[in-house]
Protein backbone atom coordinates (compact mmCIF):
# COMPACT_ATOMS: atom_id res chain seq x y z
CA UNK A 1 0.00 0.00 0.00
CA UNK A 2 1.51 3.50 -0.89
CA UNK A 3 3.12 5.11 2.23
CA UNK A 4 1.94 8.56 3.38
CA UNK A 5 4.01 11.17 4.28
CA UNK A 6 3.97 13.84 7.38
CA UNK A 7 5.69 17.40 8.21
CA UNK A 8 6.46 18.97 11.11
CA UNK A 9 7.55 22.96 10.55
CA UNK A 10 8.66 24.70 13.22
CA UNK A 11 9.79 28.33 12.18
CA UNK A 12 9.89 30.06 15.44
CA UNK A 13 9.52 28.26 18.93
CA UNK A 14 7.56 29.76 21.62
CA UNK A 15 6.68 29.42 25.13
CA UNK A 16 4.57 27.19 26.94
CA UNK A 17 2.04 25.94 25.83
CA UNK A 18 -1.76 25.89 27.78
CA UNK A 19 -1.76 24.04 30.98
CA UNK A 20 1.75 22.40 29.84
CA UNK A 21 1.72 21.42 33.64
CA UNK A 22 -1.12 18.81 33.56
CA UNK A 23 1.35 16.58 31.82
CA UNK A 24 4.84 15.14 31.66
CA UNK A 25 3.96 14.73 28.05
CA UNK A 26 1.13 17.53 26.62
CA UNK A 27 -0.03 17.16 23.34
CA UNK A 28 -2.32 20.01 23.41
CA UNK A 29 -1.34 23.32 22.25
CA UNK A 30 0.38 24.68 18.73
CA UNK A 31 3.58 22.85 17.04
CA UNK A 32 5.77 25.77 17.76
CA UNK A 33 4.61 25.56 21.86
CA UNK A 34 6.65 23.96 24.49
CA UNK A 35 5.91 21.40 26.52
CA UNK A 36 8.42 22.62 29.18
CA UNK A 37 11.73 24.15 29.53
CA UNK A 38 14.51 25.13 31.66
CA UNK A 39 16.05 28.27 30.94
CA UNK A 40 15.20 29.46 27.69
CA UNK A 41 15.34 32.88 25.95
CA UNK A 42 12.68 33.85 23.37
CA UNK A 43 13.53 37.61 23.51
CA UNK A 44 14.72 37.46 20.16
CA UNK A 45 11.44 36.96 18.50
CA UNK A 46 13.99 35.26 15.44
CA UNK A 47 15.65 32.52 17.55
CA UNK A 48 15.19 29.63 20.64
CA UNK A 49 18.11 29.61 22.59
CA UNK A 50 19.37 29.39 25.79
CA UNK A 51 18.86 31.89 28.67
CA UNK A 52 20.96 34.25 30.07
CA UNK A 53 23.34 33.12 33.24
CA UNK A 54 23.94 34.81 36.18
CA UNK A 55 26.83 35.95 38.27
CA UNK A 56 26.84 36.92 41.99
CA UNK A 57 27.99 40.94 42.57
CA UNK A 58 31.26 41.46 43.78
CA UNK A 59 30.61 40.76 48.13
CA UNK A 60 27.32 39.53 46.93
CA UNK A 61 27.27 36.96 48.85
CA UNK A 62 27.67 35.39 52.46
CA UNK A 63 31.49 35.55 52.68
CA UNK A 64 30.78 39.52 51.59
CA UNK A 65 28.33 41.60 52.27
CA UNK A 66 24.89 39.71 51.59
CA UNK A 67 24.18 37.34 55.05
CA UNK A 68 20.30 37.94 54.48
CA UNK A 69 18.04 37.03 51.93
CA UNK A 70 17.06 40.39 50.35
CA UNK A 71 13.09 41.28 49.41
CA UNK A 72 12.81 44.90 48.52
CA UNK A 73 15.26 45.97 45.75
CA UNK A 74 14.46 49.42 44.73
CA UNK A 75 13.26 49.42 41.15
CA UNK A 76 15.78 52.09 40.39
CA UNK A 77 18.76 54.11 40.34
CA UNK A 78 19.01 56.74 43.49
CA UNK A 79 21.97 58.32 42.60
CA UNK A 80 23.92 57.41 39.60
CA UNK A 81 25.24 53.42 39.67
CA UNK A 82 23.79 53.66 43.28
CA UNK A 83 20.50 51.60 44.78
CA UNK A 84 19.17 49.87 47.76
CA UNK A 85 17.83 46.72 49.02
CA UNK A 86 16.55 45.03 52.08
CA UNK A 87 16.06 41.82 53.79
CA UNK A 88 16.57 40.41 57.32
CA UNK A 89 17.99 42.98 59.59
CA UNK A 90 20.00 44.49 56.92
CA UNK A 91 19.97 47.46 54.89
CA UNK A 92 22.01 47.01 52.00
CA UNK A 93 23.79 49.52 48.81
CA UNK A 94 25.33 48.00 45.80
CA UNK A 95 25.85 49.02 42.12
CA UNK A 96 25.48 48.07 39.15
CA UNK A 97 28.80 45.20 39.91
CA UNK A 98 29.36 45.24 43.68
CA UNK A 99 27.46 45.00 47.14
CA UNK A 100 28.91 47.55 49.36
CA UNK A 101 30.67 46.10 52.51
CA UNK A 102 32.26 49.23 54.10
CA UNK A 103 31.51 52.33 55.96
CA UNK A 104 28.00 52.25 56.74
CA UNK A 105 27.15 49.44 55.01
CA UNK A 106 25.51 47.01 55.03
CA UNK A 107 23.56 48.92 57.96
CA UNK A 108 21.62 46.61 60.52
CA UNK A 109 18.59 47.50 61.52
CA UNK A 110 18.16 47.91 65.05
CA UNK A 111 14.65 48.60 67.00
CA UNK A 112 15.21 48.98 70.74
CA UNK A 113 12.94 46.36 72.57
CA UNK A 114 12.21 43.98 69.85
CA UNK A 115 14.30 41.57 67.91
CA UNK A 116 13.98 39.51 64.79
CA UNK A 117 13.86 42.62 62.43
CA UNK A 118 13.17 41.34 58.72
CA UNK A 119 13.49 44.14 56.10
CA UNK A 120 10.66 44.07 53.37
CA UNK A 121 10.78 46.79 51.39
CA UNK A 122 12.35 50.33 50.30
CA UNK A 123 11.95 53.42 48.34
CA UNK A 124 13.20 56.68 47.92
CA UNK A 125 10.64 59.62 48.96
CA UNK A 126 11.43 63.15 48.92
CA UNK A 127 15.09 62.64 48.83
CA UNK A 128 15.08 60.22 51.77
CA UNK A 129 15.05 56.58 51.81
CA UNK A 130 12.60 54.68 53.34
CA UNK A 131 12.75 50.93 54.47
CA UNK A 132 10.02 48.74 56.31
CA UNK A 133 10.06 45.64 58.56
CA UNK A 134 8.75 43.77 60.73
CA UNK A 135 10.09 42.05 63.58
CA UNK A 136 9.54 40.16 66.96
CA UNK A 137 6.41 42.15 68.39
CA UNK A 138 4.29 41.29 65.79
CA UNK A 139 3.98 44.89 64.27
CA UNK A 140 6.32 46.93 61.38
CA UNK A 141 8.18 49.89 61.49
CA UNK A 142 9.63 52.23 59.05
CA UNK A 143 13.15 53.38 59.37
CA UNK A 144 15.11 56.43 57.41
CA UNK A 145 17.79 56.90 56.14
CA UNK A 146 19.12 60.66 54.70
CA UNK A 147 21.63 59.50 51.78
CA UNK A 148 24.43 60.64 53.78
CA UNK A 149 25.34 59.20 57.32
CA UNK A 150 22.76 59.21 59.62
CA UNK A 151 19.93 56.50 60.51
CA UNK A 152 16.69 56.52 62.20
CA UNK A 153 15.34 52.62 62.33
CA UNK A 154 11.73 53.47 64.16
CA UNK A 155 11.50 56.92 62.07
CA UNK A 156 8.02 56.29 61.31
CA UNK A 157 6.47 55.49 64.59
CA UNK A 158 8.90 58.13 67.12
CA UNK A 159 9.62 60.76 64.87
CA UNK A 160 6.66 61.63 61.76
CA UNK A 161 4.04 63.75 63.31
CA UNK A 162 0.94 61.28 64.21
CA UNK A 163 3.13 58.27 63.91
CA UNK A 164 2.61 54.93 64.96
CA UNK A 165 3.82 50.98 64.65
CA UNK A 166 2.28 49.47 61.93
CA UNK A 167 0.08 46.61 62.09
CA UNK A 168 1.76 42.70 61.43
CA UNK A 169 1.46 41.22 57.75
CA UNK A 170 3.71 42.67 54.44
CA UNK A 171 4.62 46.36 53.94
CA UNK A 172 5.25 46.80 50.56
CA UNK A 173 5.57 51.03 49.20
CA UNK A 174 4.78 52.65 46.89
CA UNK A 175 5.09 56.49 45.64
CA UNK A 176 1.47 57.59 44.37
CA UNK A 177 1.52 60.23 41.84
CA UNK A 178 0.00 63.05 44.47
CA UNK A 179 3.13 62.92 46.25
CA UNK A 180 2.18 60.84 48.83
CA UNK A 181 3.93 57.29 50.26
CA UNK A 182 1.59 54.95 50.60
CA UNK A 183 2.00 51.70 52.85
CA UNK A 184 0.11 47.83 52.90
CA UNK A 185 -0.53 47.98 56.71
CA UNK A 186 -2.27 44.77 58.07
CA UNK A 187 -6.00 45.61 57.25
CA UNK A 188 -5.23 49.26 56.11
CA UNK A 189 -3.54 51.15 53.85
CA UNK A 190 -1.21 53.49 55.47
CA UNK A 191 0.49 56.88 54.19
CA UNK A 192 2.56 59.41 55.03
CA UNK A 193 2.38 62.98 53.38
CA UNK A 194 5.83 64.44 53.91
CA UNK A 195 6.62 64.29 57.59
CA UNK A 196 2.83 63.67 58.67
CA UNK A 197 1.86 59.54 59.38
CA UNK A 198 -1.57 57.99 58.89
CA UNK A 199 -0.88 54.28 59.80
CA UNK A 200 -4.47 53.97 59.36
CA UNK A 201 -5.49 55.86 56.08
CA UNK A 202 -8.13 53.22 54.74
CA UNK A 203 -9.81 50.53 56.04
CA UNK A 204 -11.14 47.23 55.09
CA UNK A 205 -12.77 44.29 56.33
CA UNK A 206 -11.99 42.50 59.92
CA UNK A 207 -9.24 39.50 59.35
CA UNK A 208 -8.43 40.82 55.81
CA UNK A 209 -4.66 42.06 54.96
CA UNK A 210 -3.64 43.77 52.08
CA UNK A 211 -0.70 42.16 50.51
CA UNK A 212 -0.07 44.67 47.86
CA UNK A 213 -0.21 48.21 46.28
CA UNK A 214 0.17 49.90 43.29
CA UNK A 215 -0.57 53.51 41.69
CA UNK A 216 -2.44 53.63 38.44
CA UNK A 217 -5.01 56.15 37.25
CA UNK A 218 -4.05 58.27 39.94
CA UNK A 219 -5.19 55.80 42.38
CA UNK A 220 -3.96 53.73 44.90
CA UNK A 221 -5.00 50.22 43.59
CA UNK A 222 -4.90 47.73 46.77
CA UNK A 223 -4.55 43.96 46.76
CA UNK A 224 -6.54 42.73 49.82
CA UNK A 225 -6.62 38.71 51.22
CA UNK A 226 -9.65 37.93 53.51
CA UNK A 227 -8.56 35.79 55.89
CA UNK A 228 -5.12 35.80 53.81
CA UNK A 229 -5.02 32.09 53.99
CA UNK A 230 -2.12 29.96 52.65
CA UNK A 231 -2.31 26.24 51.17
CA UNK A 232 -5.83 24.58 50.10
CA UNK A 233 -8.01 27.34 51.29
CA UNK A 234 -10.15 29.67 49.42
CA UNK A 235 -9.58 33.47 50.25
CA UNK A 236 -12.66 35.70 49.37
CA UNK A 237 -10.03 38.54 48.01
CA UNK A 238 -10.47 41.80 45.77
CA UNK A 239 -8.97 44.49 44.63
CA UNK A 240 -10.03 47.98 45.07
CA UNK A 241 -9.61 51.47 43.80
CA UNK A 242 -9.09 54.72 46.44
CA UNK A 243 -8.28 58.50 45.61
CA UNK A 244 -5.89 58.11 48.63
CA UNK A 245 -8.35 60.75 51.16
CA UNK A 246 -11.81 59.74 51.02
CA UNK A 247 -13.14 57.74 54.09
CA UNK A 248 -13.92 54.71 51.64
CA UNK A 249 -12.64 52.75 48.20
CA UNK A 250 -14.35 53.92 45.03
CA UNK A 251 -17.27 52.05 43.29
CA UNK A 252 -17.06 48.21 43.53
CA UNK A 253 -14.04 46.21 44.07
CA UNK A 254 -12.43 43.60 41.48
CA UNK A 255 -13.65 40.04 44.03
CA UNK A 256 -11.88 37.42 43.46
CA UNK A 257 -11.98 33.67 44.77
CA UNK A 258 -8.24 33.03 45.48
CA UNK A 259 -5.35 34.86 47.49
CA UNK A 260 -3.66 37.39 45.97
CA UNK A 261 0.32 37.45 45.70
CA UNK A 262 1.15 41.11 43.65
CA UNK A 263 0.15 44.00 41.90
CA UNK A 264 2.23 45.56 39.40
CA UNK A 265 1.60 48.36 36.72
CA UNK A 266 3.21 48.63 33.33
CA UNK A 267 2.50 50.87 30.62
CA UNK A 268 -0.60 51.92 32.31
CA UNK A 269 -1.83 48.31 32.80
CA UNK A 270 -2.42 46.72 36.67
CA UNK A 271 -1.05 43.08 36.35
CA UNK A 272 -1.50 40.63 38.97
CA UNK A 273 -0.96 37.53 40.56
CA UNK A 274 -3.07 34.79 42.07
CA UNK A 275 -3.88 31.27 43.23
CA UNK A 276 -7.14 29.74 42.64
CA UNK A 277 -8.50 26.29 42.14
CA UNK A 278 -8.46 24.76 38.72
CA UNK A 279 -8.93 20.90 38.06
CA UNK A 280 -9.11 20.13 41.17
CA UNK A 281 -5.41 21.79 42.98
CA UNK A 282 -4.14 24.76 43.28
CA UNK A 283 -3.00 26.97 40.19
CA UNK A 284 -1.56 30.49 39.82
CA UNK A 285 -2.89 32.79 37.45
CA UNK A 286 -1.38 35.98 35.64
CA UNK A 287 -3.69 38.09 34.20
CA UNK A 288 -4.38 42.10 34.23
CA UNK A 289 -7.26 44.17 35.63
CA UNK A 290 -9.77 45.96 32.95
CA UNK A 291 -13.44 46.93 32.71
CA UNK A 292 -14.33 46.14 36.08
CA UNK A 293 -12.46 42.03 36.13
CA UNK A 294 -9.09 39.94 35.79
CA UNK A 295 -8.70 39.45 32.21
CA UNK A 296 -6.67 36.01 32.70
CA UNK A 297 -3.20 36.00 30.53
CA UNK A 298 -2.01 32.69 31.61
CA UNK A 299 -2.09 30.04 33.84
CA UNK A 300 0.99 28.11 35.56
CA UNK A 301 2.24 25.90 38.42
CA UNK A 302 4.43 26.98 41.37
CA UNK A 303 4.57 29.30 44.19
CA UNK A 304 2.43 32.55 44.33
CA UNK A 305 4.87 35.32 43.57
CA UNK A 306 4.56 38.21 46.04
CA UNK A 307 5.56 42.03 45.84
CA UNK A 308 8.83 41.68 45.66
CA UNK A 309 9.35 38.72 43.43
CA UNK A 310 7.51 40.84 40.29
CA UNK A 311 9.00 43.38 38.05
CA UNK A 312 9.75 44.39 34.46
CA UNK A 313 12.80 43.70 31.99
CA UNK A 314 12.83 46.06 28.79
CA UNK A 315 9.30 45.06 26.68
CA UNK A 316 8.55 41.81 29.64
CA UNK A 317 6.64 41.23 32.82
CA UNK A 318 8.63 39.20 34.84
CA UNK A 319 8.33 37.49 38.40
CA UNK A 320 9.87 34.65 40.06
CA UNK A 321 7.85 31.46 40.99
CA UNK A 322 9.71 28.35 43.06
CA UNK A 323 12.57 29.83 42.64
CA UNK A 324 13.07 30.49 39.00
CA UNK A 325 12.27 33.42 37.25
CA UNK A 326 9.70 33.69 34.41
CA UNK A 327 8.72 36.40 31.56
CA UNK A 328 5.78 37.55 29.45
CA UNK A 329 5.78 39.71 26.09
CA UNK A 330 6.88 41.28 24.63
CA UNK A 331 4.35 44.05 25.21
CA UNK A 332 4.20 45.89 21.79
CA UNK A 333 1.45 44.65 19.23
CA UNK A 334 3.56 43.15 16.50
CA UNK A 335 4.38 40.33 18.10
CA UNK A 336 3.03 37.57 19.61
CA UNK A 337 2.81 37.10 23.77
CA UNK A 338 4.36 33.83 25.25
CA UNK A 339 5.41 33.39 28.63
CA UNK A 340 8.69 31.45 28.65
CA UNK A 341 11.10 30.41 31.97
CA UNK A 342 14.25 32.50 31.42
CA UNK A 343 16.40 32.20 34.31
CA UNK A 344 17.40 31.09 37.34
CA UNK A 345 19.27 32.14 40.00
CA UNK A 346 22.11 30.02 41.91
CA UNK A 347 19.29 28.56 44.81
CA UNK A 348 16.27 27.98 43.62
CA UNK A 349 15.20 27.08 47.37
CA UNK A 350 14.19 30.39 48.72
CA UNK A 351 13.55 33.01 46.27
CA UNK A 352 14.00 36.85 47.46
CA UNK A 353 13.59 40.36 45.57
CA UNK A 354 13.99 40.98 41.58
CA UNK A 355 14.63 44.22 39.90
CA UNK A 356 16.59 45.80 37.08
CA UNK A 357 17.83 49.52 39.06
CA UNK A 358 20.29 49.46 36.19
CA UNK A 359 18.84 47.73 33.23
CA UNK A 360 19.94 43.81 34.02
CA UNK A 361 17.79 42.17 36.01
CA UNK A 362 19.05 41.18 39.52
CA UNK A 363 17.94 38.18 41.61
CA UNK A 364 18.16 37.61 45.55
CA UNK A 365 18.46 33.96 46.61
CA UNK A 366 19.06 31.78 49.68
CA UNK A 367 19.50 27.88 49.83
CA UNK A 368 17.62 27.02 52.71
CA UNK A 369 20.82 27.16 54.70
CA UNK A 370 23.16 30.41 55.49
CA UNK A 371 23.86 30.72 51.72
CA UNK A 372 22.80 34.10 50.17
CA UNK A 373 23.21 35.31 47.27
CA UNK A 374 22.67 38.82 44.85
CA UNK A 375 23.51 38.08 41.16
CA UNK A 376 22.55 39.51 37.65
CA UNK A 377 22.57 38.34 33.94
CA UNK A 378 25.96 37.36 32.73
CA UNK A 379 26.35 34.95 29.46
CA UNK A 380 24.49 31.86 28.67
CA UNK A 381 22.70 29.54 31.35
CA UNK A 382 24.06 25.65 29.99
CA UNK A 383 21.31 24.07 32.49
CA UNK A 384 18.76 24.90 29.77
CA UNK A 385 16.86 22.66 27.70
CA UNK A 386 13.61 22.99 25.61
CA UNK A 387 11.00 20.40 24.54
CA UNK A 388 8.18 20.51 21.88
CA UNK A 389 4.92 19.32 23.02
CA UNK A 390 4.06 15.91 21.27
CA UNK A 391 2.88 15.04 18.46
CA UNK A 392 0.88 12.28 17.08
CA UNK A 393 2.66 11.00 14.26
CA UNK A 394 0.45 7.57 13.76
CA UNK A 395 -2.40 7.33 11.36
CA UNK A 396 -4.84 4.69 12.75
CA UNK A 397 -3.31 1.29 12.75
CA UNK A 398 0.28 2.72 10.99
CA UNK A 399 2.95 4.01 12.78
CA UNK A 400 5.90 6.67 11.46
CA UNK A 401 9.35 6.27 11.11
CA UNK A 402 11.25 9.92 11.39
CA UNK A 403 13.23 10.09 8.29
CA UNK A 404 14.87 13.58 8.12
CA UNK A 405 15.26 16.41 10.75
CA UNK A 406 16.22 19.78 9.62
CA UNK A 407 18.18 21.98 12.30
CA UNK A 408 18.78 25.52 11.53
CA UNK A 409 20.72 28.02 13.96
CA UNK A 410 23.02 31.22 13.94
CA UNK A 411 26.53 30.65 12.72
CA UNK A 412 28.00 28.48 15.46
CA UNK A 413 30.73 29.46 17.45
CA UNK A 414 33.57 27.68 19.75
CA UNK A 415 32.12 25.90 22.40
CA UNK A 416 28.38 25.80 21.57
CA UNK A 417 26.77 22.51 21.36
CA UNK A 418 22.63 21.03 21.33
CA UNK A 419 21.95 17.64 22.10
CA UNK A 420 19.08 16.73 20.56
CA UNK A 421 16.79 13.31 21.74
CA UNK A 422 13.38 12.12 20.02
CA UNK A 423 11.51 10.39 22.79
CA UNK A 424 7.71 9.30 22.96
CA UNK A 425 5.22 9.77 25.89
CA UNK A 426 6.40 6.48 27.40
CA UNK A 427 9.58 8.32 27.85
CA UNK A 428 11.70 6.00 25.37
CA UNK A 429 14.69 7.60 23.58
CA UNK A 430 13.95 7.50 19.98
CA UNK A 431 16.78 8.83 18.58
CA UNK A 432 20.16 11.04 19.66
CA UNK A 433 21.97 13.44 18.05
CA UNK A 434 24.09 16.66 18.05
CA UNK A 435 24.97 19.87 16.57
CA UNK A 436 28.38 21.58 17.45
CA UNK A 437 30.83 24.01 16.70
CA UNK A 438 33.18 21.01 17.45
CA UNK A 439 31.57 18.44 14.85
CA UNK A 440 30.67 20.08 12.55
CA UNK A 441 32.38 23.64 12.29
CA UNK A 442 30.43 27.45 12.09
CA UNK A 443 27.63 26.13 10.40
CA UNK A 444 24.30 27.63 10.49
CA UNK A 445 22.32 23.90 9.48
CA UNK A 446 22.64 20.25 9.61
CA UNK A 447 20.32 17.55 8.50
CA UNK A 448 20.00 14.66 10.20
CA UNK A 449 18.52 11.25 8.66
CA UNK A 450 17.01 9.62 12.57
CA UNK A 451 14.80 6.65 10.68
CA UNK A 452 13.19 6.50 14.50
CA UNK A 453 10.19 4.88 14.23
CA UNK A 454 7.20 5.03 17.00
CA UNK A 455 3.79 6.12 17.57
CA UNK A 456 4.34 9.55 18.61
CA UNK A 457 7.50 11.96 19.28
CA UNK A 458 8.49 15.53 21.06
CA UNK A 459 11.99 16.71 20.34
CA UNK A 460 14.07 17.89 23.16
CA UNK A 461 16.72 20.40 22.65
CA UNK A 462 19.33 19.89 25.59
CA UNK A 463 22.58 22.62 26.13
CA UNK A 464 23.98 21.45 29.18
CA UNK A 465 27.35 20.53 27.51
CA UNK A 466 27.29 24.00 25.48
CA UNK A 467 28.85 27.01 26.18
CA UNK A 468 28.13 29.80 29.12
CA UNK A 469 29.81 32.40 26.02
CA UNK A 470 28.92 31.19 22.76
CA UNK A 471 25.14 29.86 22.52
CA UNK A 472 23.21 27.53 19.99
CA UNK A 473 20.53 30.29 18.72
CA UNK A 474 17.60 28.06 17.17
CA UNK A 475 16.11 29.43 14.29
CA UNK A 476 14.05 26.51 12.69
CA UNK A 477 13.14 22.95 12.80
CA UNK A 478 11.28 20.37 10.36
CA UNK A 479 10.88 16.78 11.29
CA UNK A 480 9.96 14.55 7.62
CA UNK A 481 8.45 11.63 7.78
CA UNK A 482 5.92 8.67 6.86
CA UNK A 483 3.49 5.85 8.20
CA UNK A 484 3.96 2.60 7.78
CA UNK A 485 2.14 -0.27 9.16
CA UNK A 486 2.74 -1.69 12.94
CA UNK A 487 4.71 -4.83 13.94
Amino acid sequence: MPQSKWKIEIDRARGFAPKYYESTYPSFGNKEQAGAMRNISLVDPNVMTQGPGMAELTNGDQSGAVTTLMKGILRHAVTSNLSYGVGGAKLYSFSATAVTNAGDFPHTIDKAAVTAESGEDVTYYQSKLYYSYGHSGSAGDIGQYDLSSTFDDDWYSTVATSGAALQDGPHQMINGGDDILYITNGRFIASLNGTTASPQALDFWTNSQAVSIAWNNNRVVSAVNRPNLTGVNVNQSAVYNWNGYSSSWEGDPIEINGRIGALFVKNGITYIWYETFLDGAVRLIFGYLGGGQVVQLRTFSGTLPLYYQVGEMNDYIIWVSSGRLYAFGPLATDVQLDMFQLMSPQYTTTAGGVAAPFGEVLVASNDGGTNYSLEKEDGYETDSSYKTILFDTSRGDLKSVVDRLVLRVNQLASGAKVDLTLKDKKGTSLWTGEMSFTTDGAVTKKIFFPRATGEDLRLEYDFSNGSSSNNVAIRGTILEGRNIPMG
